[in-house]
């Protein structure tokens, strides 16, 4: 296509050649159009043509008439061998050489430049250097035309919504559709139409609720189709959802469906709405708890419902509370269960974690728990707490995770339970080790921190002799650093 235009635009230019237009020569062809005898040299551009494959030969320059007519103005039944253009193939359509203003006259027919005799006139007084014209390639280069660059998801967008451009014809395939990404997409900008499409893509997809909240691409639909559809509808989702057991729980503890249940636990509004996701839920609420998608769930739970409504919650903590609290995630749950709880739910799971004290405070996850209860300042539960622990405050104060829960202790106890834990720390056989231990350490300072009178005299004086220890060990440092110490 590309010869075929330069071709159309070498006939154009041809008339103009003939007439001294497009080579500048204004003047002269004022003259040979007033009559005047003027012979002008064409013979630079039968000889370029014919190293360009425009011409059969390029031997003779002239016709029978001894002019170039013939050649200018072809004829369909011309003698001339010069006069009978034809194309050769793409890959030889090429430039032969390059042109400058020193041979005036070999100007190839495709220059960039203007043609005047103002512009060579300059360009040889000033010695410009002029380049002949890109090769004529066989295929545009790739640079060679701007392209819209479109970003991958707007172009997966515009990919296929050609596919769905009306629910009617999708009757029967609501399903199908749904399961598939852009599918998914047209289905949840339709639900923003109006209420008949609500009812449309209600009907034909609510029967499905369970396979498509496990969906990858189902899953937002279903959200999108709780927040608008209406009570009747909702209830119709969360029957289907509770007619077998273990179904929703299953759907919770799935990584695309845990995100449809917390979207459903949003979306539900009356008594029996809830009563029945709870006790669907009930079940497996151990397992929840412990379970990376399982467990916002239950949270969503605590978030949305009311104490008395998260009652089977609190007393499945509450049974469960040690293997719970000693879980990642269980721990975290825990404690919303604490913080949600009101009245006798909260007295009772306090009470429960305060009894399982002891285990808990030397877990990774379970001293958080004991920390969160004693900061609670329960009397009852710290109570508790401190009969459990009395005369194992050494042994705490050695381990990583108890360590944390002694000085919590130290912090937050009464004066005479406080009392009881440095004495005990005093009375270890060889109170030194405790100075020099990576974790006792940090409780003697909390110790330090949290005694007053005669209890911190005591400290002080039982550290004293151990100045020099306190002065090199690495662990010693924080303790040496009490202005106390420095007297």
């Amino acid at each position: 296509m590309k010869l075929d235009r330069e071709m159309e635009m070498l006939l154009d230019e041809i008339p103009l050649l003939h007439h001294g237009d497009l080579l500048g020569c204004g003047e002269t062809a004022a003259v040979v159009a007033d009559g005047a005898d003027f012979d002008f040299d064409f013979s630079y551009l039968i000889q370029e043509l014919g190293e360009m494959g425009f011409v059969d030969d390029d031997d003779e320059e002239e016709d029978e008439n001894g002019d170039f007519s013939s050649f200018l103005y072809p004829r369909k039944a011309s003698s001339s061998p010069t006069s009978n253009l034809h194309f050769m193939d793409a890959e030889n359509f090429v430039a032969s050489r390059p042109f400058s203003t020193d041979r005036r006259r070999e100007m190839s027919l495709f220059d960039p430049f203007p043609f005047s005799s103002t512009c060579f006139d300059a360009a040889a007084t000033e010695d410009w250097d002029f380049q002949a014209a890109p090769a004529v390639r066989s295929r545009p280069c790739k640079t060679s035309r701007p392209r819209k660059v479109t970003s991958p998801k707007k172009a997966g967008a515009a990919a296929k919504p050609s596919k769905y451009e009306s629910l009617v014809g999708l009757r029967g395939y609501m399903y199908h559709v749904a399961k598939d990404q852009h599918g998914c997409r047209f289905l949840q900008q339709r639900l923003d139409d109006g209420k008949r499409e609500v009812d449309f893509i209600f009907n034909g997809v609510a029967r499905h609720a369970v396979d498509l909240m496990v969906n990858p691409f189902g899953n937002y639909l279903m959200q999108k189709l709780l927040a608008v559809c209406h009570e009747e509808q909702r209830m119709g989702i969360v029957l289907t959802l509770t007619k077998e057991p273990l179904v929703l729980v299953r759907i919770s503890l799935n990584v695309h469906g845990t995100r449809a249940v917390q979207k459903l636990i949003e979306s539900l509004r009356t008594k029996e709405e809830i009563q029945l996701v709870v006790a669907a839920l009930r079940p497996g609420f151990l397992e929840l708890i412990k379970d990376p998608n399982g467990n916002h769930v239950v949270q969503k739970c605590l978030q949305s419902f009311g104490a008395d409504d998260n009652k089977p919650i609190f007393d499945a903590a509450a049974i469960y509370c040690l293997d719970i609290g000693m879980q990642c995630h269980g721990c975290c749950v825990l404690q919303r269960c604490i913080a949600r709880s009101t009245s006798e739910h909260k007295e009772r799971l306090v009470a429960a974690i305060a009894r399982n004290g002891f285990e808990l405070a030397q877990d990774a996850y379970g001293n958080y728990v004991v920390q969160y209860v004693i900061e609670l300042k329960v009397a009852a539960a710290n109570a508790s707490l401190a009969q459990q622990f009395e005369g194992k405050y050494v042994q705490l104060s050695m381990q990583k995770f108890s360590s944390n829960v002694v000085e919590k202790c130290l912090k937050v106890f009464k004066d005479a339970d406080k009392a009881n834990i440095i004495l005990e720390l005093l009375a270890a056989p060889h109170f030194e080790r405790l100075l020099q231990h990576p974790y006792a350490n940090y409780v003697v300072y909390a110790a330090l921190q949290n005694s007053k009178g005669a209890l911190h005299s005591a400290l002080t004086n039982a550290m004293r002799p151990h100045v020099e220890l306190l002065r090199t060990s690495p662990y010693c440092k924080r303790i040496y650093s009490r202005a106390l110490l420095k007297k």
